[in-house]
């Protein structure tokens, strides 16, 4: 039987989330659990992934996200503790009546550190398609939740469309930062910027193998310097966590058609008008259309398509992201 560890019985509570302060009663709670996850079918539940659960009020009865963040990203990449009422994706969705699952993917943060070798896309997608079924059978909330609802930033959303295209086991899912045009400072831009993760003095215990980015790494890829803040770009350095080379390599195939052309559940595509990997010069994003129009042949299903004005690679943490989040939450009202 799949197992689910407690990790943390208290609750953090968060008054004022959203347009003034809120009652008590009616405050965002997080609570982080452990959750084993073998690394292949048949193989031995020997890991763990880092999980919050939150929610305002009771998790039973709502919808629930599952929040995959990108490279070098954790959880902290949905739930920022600099100036959250802006750039928490957690806050906008638990205020919409969703409950979200933030997780730490296998080899970063908190979760399990096994061998570089272990850590690539394809693994990511078995535990991710495991993290689904434990919340399909309420093991991992609670209860069994109405909806689910996949949601990934650039890696993560390669994971969850990879994920989506073999298994469909999701109601919906939201594909942020992540589309099948040309990688302009992608891959090249990201493996440039990686450096063992032992010479980052935060990050010195790193297990043999492991990258990171080196410092200005995530400001020079990840941002538009016309719709990010210093201070949010400072965070972003200061709780920046590992990569592999494995994950390097094994993350070029999901652009491609075969991955996502399999997918039967409704698609949310949304990326930054400046993201430099994705809209370079010869496929710019200046709007929704110029976007879908592209993207549309690589999937069997119509999808919604949206573009963050003015913001880089990891939209969330540009200025104007709850736009974004109203624009996903709309989207998933419908």
């Amino acid at each position: 039987m799949r197992k689910i560890l407690v990790a943390a019985l208290s609750f953090v509570l968060l008054v004022g989330v959203f347009g003034g302060a809120r009652a008590l009663a009616d405050s965002l709670s997080c609570q982080r659990k452990n959750v084993a996850v073998s690394l292949s079918a048949g193989g031995a539940e020997n890991q763990r992934i880092a999980a919050w659960i939150c929610a305002v009020g009771p998790v039973a009865g709502k919808p629930v996200q599952l929040l995959v963040p990108g490279y070098t990203y954790d959880h902290h990449y949905w739930d920022p503790a600099f100036q959250p009422d802006r750039y928490s994706w957690v806050r906008a969705a638990t205020g919409a009546g969703y409950a979200t699952v933030a997780i730490d993917r296998l080899g970063t943060g908190e979760s399990s550190k096994p061998a570089v070798t272990a850590v690539t896309v394809p693994t990511h997608v078995w535990t991710v398609h495991q993290l689904i079924g434990d919340l399909r059978s309420g093991l991992l909330t609670g209860s069994k939740p109405k909806k689910v609802v996949l949601v990934g930033h650039s890696m993560g959303a390669a994971i969850a469309q990879t994920e989506s295209g073999r298994y469909n086991d999701a109601d919906a899912v939201v594909l942020t930062d992540w589309l099948h045009t040309p990688l302009w400072l992608g891959t090249p831009g990201v493996v440039v910027t990686s450096v063992p993760a032992v010479l980052e003095p935060r990050l010195v215990g790193a297990p043999p193998g492991y990258l990171t980015s080196i410092k200005g790494g995530h400001r020079s890829v990840f941002f538009s310097s016309a719709d990010a803040d210093p201070a949010m770009i400072a965070y972003d350095e200061a709780v920046k966590t590992y990569g592999t080379p494995t994950e390097e390599v094994t993350i070029v195939a999901t652009i491609l058609p075969t991955v996502t052309l399999p997918i039967r559940i409704p698609v949310f595509l949304a990326t930054g008008e400046n993201d430099s990997i994705f809209c370079g010069p010869a496929t710019p994003c200046p709007d929704a259309a110029t976007v879908k129009a592209r993207e549309r042949l690589f999937f069997g299903v119509p999808i919604t398509t949206y573009v963050l004005p003015g913001a880089g690679h990891s939209a969330n943490l540009h200025r104007n992201a709850p736009a974004l989040f109203a624009a996903v939450n709309r989207w998933l009202a419908s």
